[in-house]
């Protein structure tokens, strides 16, 4: 009977054991079946600044007016630093800046009749319909793979100057964006704009800051 007893508590112990190990096993492989399925957004880190040549040969009205030397192909620059290599087409970038807010991805297009973008200095990236020219842009040696080291510009469609405008409700230097599909957004000097990466294909956002045109 003694044997008996000693016998039963240890049975008892190596069967919970048991149950224990093949409770874990399932929760490892189910968990590790979500991970593996979860798509990954790359880690960047982007430097941004700006190009804004902006001049205007009349300052009394709110639309450009350009002189045959006005600046051309103004915008937000974004060289990537370090991280993950980064395809143009599958990343968007939302500005936001004075309560408005506009979003650029390979469905928005840029307003091609512009007069200060200058296509043979960079290569404009088509839309998804293959024929229409977005906002990203890079130099002419490089593809829409943004590795580190590489740049590409946002490209804006235009600047006005209005600081005499005695009619407008804003009064600076602006930097203008007018796409084809629609919608209008400025970015006016000294009053800060907040940009914001996402990776379209996690839906996830990637980096954020803000800048300044001064």
């Amino acid at each position: 009977m003694k044997h008996d007893s000693a016998v039963s508590p240890v049975v008892g112990v190596m069967l919970m054991l048991v149950v224990t190990i093949i409770v874990a096993a399932v929760v490892a492989a189910f968990v590790g079946g979500i991970t593996s399925d979860e798509q990954i957004a790359p880690s960047v880190n982007f430097d941004v600044s700006y190009v804004a040549g902006i001049s205007d040969t009349d300052t009394t009205n709110s639309v450009p007016d350009y002189s045959s030397s006005a600046s051309k192909n103004n915008g937000f620059v974004f060289k990537l630093l370090g991280g993950d290599s980064v395809q143009l087409d599958k990343i968007k970038i939302m500005l936001t800046s004075d309560g408005s807010s506009i979003t650029f991805d390979p469905s928005i297009y840029r307003d091609e009749t512009s007069p200060v973008v200058n296509e043979a200095a960079i290569e404009v990236m088509p839309g998804t319909n293959n024929t229409k020219q977005t906002y990203f842009a890079v130099a002419n040696n490089l593809d829409t793979t943004i590795s580190v080291g590489e740049s590409f510009i946002l490209l804006a469609d235009g600047y006005y100057d209005n600081t005499k405008d005695a009619s407008a409700v804003k009064i600076g230097k602006f930097l203008l964006w007018t796409p084809s599909t629609g919608g209008r957004f400025v970015v006016q000097e000294h009053v800060p704009v907040t940009y914001t990466i996402f990776d379209t294909i996690t839906g996830k956002q990637i980096q954020k800051g803000t800048i300044t045109i001064n």
